[in-house]
């Protein structure tokens, strides 16, 4: 199953960047990326953070398969009122905005940067809020409540990832029914 992300311009706004890529063009940490997951042929938009002035970047978020398998859990959760940490290339949006079990969605994404290059431009409706904020770090509102969480975010650098799951799990529990992550060992 793929869910192809389609309208988002490529771009760069501070240093992060979308790019359309194929398993023979686009940037060089995309190409480690391919040969790494196996990508089969076709384009691809590919979420980039770029560091330093050499343009090396990190491969953020991309609508490949192997995204969308690391994503599975969500997609068997996806119900009620929905909580996204990180909003990438909104790749979760299209099964989200397709289901009608779905009620709200609640995305928290830290960077403006990369509000400005998706955000106009990705799948949603009104049942779509954004915040920009830092998941680690946002205040929830009282009152808040959500069926199912999704944290596709990273750890802190001197964290490992049990001490982050524990910490998110600490702080979202009271809110969340169900929740899980990208690297998350789930059920």
């Amino acid at each position: 199953m793929r869910w192809t992300v389609t309208g988002i311009p490529e771009g760069r706004v501070g240093k992060f960047s979308i790019m359309y890529c194929t398993t023979h063009r686009g940037h060089p940490s995309w190409h480690t990326y391919v040969d790494y997951a196996s990508i089969p042929s076709g384009t691809y938009t590919v979420l980039f953070e770029h560091f330093g002035d050499n343009d090396s970047a990190l491969n953020i978020m991309q609508d490949t398969p192997r995204e969308y398998e690391e994503h599975s859990w969500m997609l068997d959760k996806m119900s009620g009122d929905v909580l996204i940490a990180g909003l990438g290339v909104g790749m979760i949006n299209v099964p989200l905005l397709a289901s009608d079990d779905v009620t709200s969605v609640t995305i928290v994404e830290k960077n403006q940067d990369v509000i400005d290059l998706v955000w106009d431009y990705c799948a949603k409706d009104d049942r779509f809020t954004l915040i920009h904020d830092d998941i680690n770090t946002w205040e929830i509102p009282e009152g808040s409540s959500w069926d199912v969480a999704w944290f596709d975010t990273w750890m802190t650098h001197d964290e490992q990832l049990p001490e982050y799951i524990t910490r998110i799990q600490n702080k979202y529990g009271d809110y969340v029914q169900q929740m899980s992550g990208w690297h998350w060992e789930t059920e």
